[in-house]
C-alpha cells in the first residue's frame, strides 16, 4: 500500500469539509503529506516537509473532532480503551493516529481519556528499494535512529522486505504499523519469508520469535523499555541478528540514552544508522560483524 493509498483511505476517517478540500489537491501535493491534524476550535492542518499549513479557513467544531474520533475507534471508544492510554491507535495501512484530550486520573496513574481536543493522523510510507543501497553495504545488526518522523519506519519496513526475501525473518509489530495486517494479511509488503507477529508486546514477541520461529533476523522499532533491552540481549545472545529502531537527535545522542547503552555496550549492533527527513545522514561502523 503505497502512501497515497494509505491516504485515500484516511480520508473516510476526515469530516467533510476537509475531505472535500483535500480531494480538490493535485495528486502531487497529496503524495507529500506527511501528517493530518484536526483540532478543536481550529483549521485543519497538513503537514509537508515537517512544515504546518492549514487545509482550509474552516474552524473545526468539538463534534467535528469528536465524530473523526468515533471513527478511528471503529464507534466502540470502550474497544480501545487501552490504546487510548498508550496515546494512539492504528488504524488502514499502519497509519498511526495521535489522540489528545483531558485524562482522566486515579492517582498518578492515568485511567482513561475523556474530552478529545485534537488527532493527527500520520500517513504511513511504503517506499520500495529506499534502503537497497544501505542494505547493501551493512552486515549484521542495524540500528536506525533519528528524530520523530525522519523516517525510520519506512526505511525499517523496506529493510524487513529487503532481509524478508533472503532470510527468515520475524517481525515484531507491536502498533501494526510495519506490516499493517489486516486480519492477518500484511498491507505492506515485507518479504516472503517473513512471519508478522503482530500487536505483541515488544519484548514478548521478540522471545516468542526465539523459542518457535527460529530467525536468522529480528526486526522490531522504537526499542523504548528496559524489557525490550534484556529481549534482545537474551536473543542476541543465542546468535539472532537484530534490525531496530529508536528515538535520537543526533548520532552522538544515542549512546546518552539509559536503556539504549547496555545494548552497545555488549556490541549488539554492527551499525548504526541516523536518518534526517527519509534521508540517510550517517551510517556508523559499531562492532565486527
Amino acid at each position: 500500500m503505497k502512501s497515497t493509498e494509505n491516504l485515500q483511505a484516511v480520508l473516510e476517517y476526515l469530516p467533510q469539509s476537509v475531505r472535500n478540500d483535500l480531494k480538490a489537491m493535485s495528486e502531487n501535493k497529496l503524495s507529500q503529506i506527511q501528517e493530518i491534524r484536526l483540532r478543536c476550535n481550529r483549521p485543519a492542518g497538513i503537514v509537508i516537509q515537517n512544515q504546518e499549513i492549514p487545509v482550509n479557513q474552516h474552524i473545526l467544531t468539538n463534534d467535528e473532532v469528536m465524530r473523526s474520533f468515533q471513527a478511528v475507534c471503529s464507534y466502540s471508544v470502550y474497544s480501545y480503551e487501552q490504546e487510548l492510554l498508550e496515546g494512539y491507535i492504528t488504524i488502514k495501512g499502519g497509519c498511526r493516529v495521535g489522540i489528545c484530550g483531558t485524562a482522566v486520573r486515579n492517582g498518578q496513574k492515568m485511567q482513561s481519556l475523556k474530552y478529545i481536543s485534537s488527532l493527527n493522523f500520520r500517513i504511513a510510507g511504503e517506499l520500495i528499494d529506499i534502503a537497497e543501497k544501505l542494505w547493501n553495504q551493512v552486515t549484521g545488526s542495524v540500528l536506525v535512529t533519528g528524530t520523530v518522523a525522519s523516517g525510520k519506519t519506512t526505511y525499517l519496513r523496506d529493510l524487513c522486505r529487503i532481509a524478508g526475501n533472503q532470510h527468515r525473518v520475524a517481525l515484531v509489530d507491536e502498533r501494526g504499523e510495519l506490516a499493517a495486517v489486516q486480519r492477518g494479511k500484511p498491507l505492506h509488503d515485507v518479504g516472503r519469508m517473513t512471519d508478522i507477529l503482530d500487536g505483541y508486546p515488544r519484548d514478548t514477541g521478540i522471545l516468542t520469535a526465539l523459542r518457535v520461529l527460529n530467525p536468522e533476523y529480528i526486526i522490531c522499532d522504537e526499542i523504548s523499555t528496559p524489557e525490550d533491552v534484556q529481549a534482545i540481549l537474551q536473543a542476541a545472545g543465542c546468535g539472532v541478528r537484530f534490525i531496530a529502531s529508536c528515538h535520537a537527535s543526533s548520532p552522538e545522542a544515542v549512546y546518552s540514552r539509559q536503556v539504549i547503552r547496555p545494548l552497545l555496550d555488549q556490541k549488539i549492533f554492527q551499525y548504526l544508522v541516523f536518518l534526517e527527513h527519509n534521508t540517510i545522514r550517517t551510517v556508523r561502523r559499531l562492532a565486527n560483524a
